[in-house]
């Protein structure tokens, strides 16, 4: 039986749970990185583009996908089948791939240009299987319109993450290797816990259902279908910072020794900030999904639209605005251990990214709209669009000692923004030509 939530309600429970969650991520970044130092860091952001891009392939889309298809369905039981599909489908793609990426590890590591992260990618392959299992809880709740579990389940992983990784990080140091490596491990072992949580959350809801049910992939069909482009979807942005990260550090390299740093100011100091109000937004766009599915007419359909769109843009708009001009204090609190020239060089970074804010907000909640109305391919065209305008601008401003790192903060603001206006005209006109439709149609 659905929970009979407001899309607000259900957005706040979702959006303070990750917002805390990536809050304890970047609080841990601050002892991690005076554990480990600036080397450390960017060695321990390099290995997560192809790790994001592995879970995105693995199932990323399939919590919107399984809350789509259960927000549709008014019987609990099916609604249980749908889940044990999952299970067992992506529980074979997230064996598949922990395995690539623990065969791998050695090749891509000498590819991005440190063959020191390796060891860091095998620790952290186990999550890959993990997050498939717990995408598909995940994906569960939040059709049944219940956004708690997947709320205190992200608090629960980076609780797990912050202490275990903290401690392993003091044992292992002075090797930096081992240290990174133990705290990627940190995560593996973060994802069991939340994995467990909800377990127990759905057998205290369900008893024994999950395991009652005739064997067999009943819905199968249409999990993939839909798992499909929304997968797609997610692969575009971490695709292009799988990208980034053999490109920036090579170009880098070519002009200073402090590349692999600079990186890591770059994608741990000040995406990390900017992810923190982008998360609570986040839970706008995951609520929209099946708010939009499951409305029972157009004008509630129309009304969780709006108050979405609303709601995106105020919280977005004030966080870029107090991001740009509150840049250096926010970096001084969160990055302590940061040395001046490093100070300097991450709030210049945070102000150019600030903008991206306001911009991947309003990307999430529009391509969570398009979602719920079932036109997820035309989504693509907007985020490959701005995909290919970040790579090629990266290649282009990398290049010039002048410009240095920065020019991947302009590049990330170019995609986000060429993303969100395409992805917006969709939007706009596919509900024209549905209003011309239907009037048509009352003619007739």
């Amino acid at each position: 039986m659905k929970e009979k939530k407001s899309l607000t309600k259900n957005a706040f429970y979702l959006g303070f749970g990750t917002f805390i969650a990536k809050l304890l991520g970047a609080i841990y970044r601050v002892p991690l990185t005076n554990i480990i130092g600036g080397y450390g860091l960017g060695l321990y952001q390099m290995v997560f583009p192809v790790y994001c891009l592995l879970l995105d392939l693995s199932g990323a889309g399939l919590p919107s996908a399984l809350s789509k298809i259960i927000a549709s369905k008014s019987d609990s039981n099916e609604a249980i089948r749908y889940l044990r599909t999952s299970i067992k489908l992506y529980s074979i793609i997230g064996i598949l791939l922990t395995l690539f990426m623990g065969i791998f590890s050695k090749s891509i590591s000498n590819l991005q240009g440190d063959k020191n992260a390796f060891l860091s990618y095998l620790t952290l392959s186990p999550s890959i299987f993990l997050v498939c299992l717990i995408s598909s809880f995940r994906g569960y709740f939040q059709g049944q319109l219940n956004m708690k579990p997947t709320a205190v389940s992200q608090i629960l992983e980076q609780v797990v993450k912050l202490i275990l990784g903290l401690t392993l990080c003091k044992i292992f140091m002075p090797n930096v290797v081992l240290a990174v490596a133990s705290a990627t491990f940190a995560i593996s072992v973060s994802e069991v816990v939340a994995l467990l949580f909800l377990y127990f959350v759905y057998k205290r809801k369900n008893e024994n259902k999950l395991f009652l049910r005739k064997k067999g992939f009943e819905g199968a069909r249409e999990i993939i279908k839909l798992s499909i482009p929304i997968t797609l979807i997610g692969i575009v942005l971490p695709l292009s910072q799988v990208v980034d990260s053999f490109l920036i550090v090579n170009l880098l390299k070519k002009y200073t020794e402090n590349a692999t740093s600079l990186y890591g100011l770059y994608s741990g100091v000040a995406l990390t900030v900017i992810n923190l109000p982008v998360s609570i937004c986040y839970g706008i766009s995951t609520s929209l999904i099946p708010a939009v599915s499951g409305a029972k007419s157009s004008k509630d359909k129309e009304k969780s639209i709006k108050q979405g769109l609303i709601l995106t843009f105020l919280l977005s708009m004030f966080a870029f605005i107090f991001c740009f001009f509150f840049s250096k204090d926010i970096i001084k609190i969160l990055f302590r251990s940061l040395t001046e020239e490093q100070l300097v060089v991450s709030n210049r970074l945070l102000k150019i990214c600030s903008s991206g804010i306001l911009f991947l907000s309003l990307l999430q909640s529009i391509n969570g709209i398009l979602i719920g109305k079932g036109k997820t391919y035309s989504i693509l065209t907007g985020m490959v669009f701005g995909a290919i305008v970040k790579v090629i601008l990266n290649i282009i401003l990398l290049k010039n000692p002048k410009i240095n790192i920065f020019g991947a903060g302009v590049s990330l603001i170019a995609c986000y923004f060429f993303s969100v206006l395409i992805n917006l005209i969709i939007v706009i006109r596919k509900d024209k030509i549905n209003a011309v439709k239907e009037f048509t149609n009352r003619q007739n």
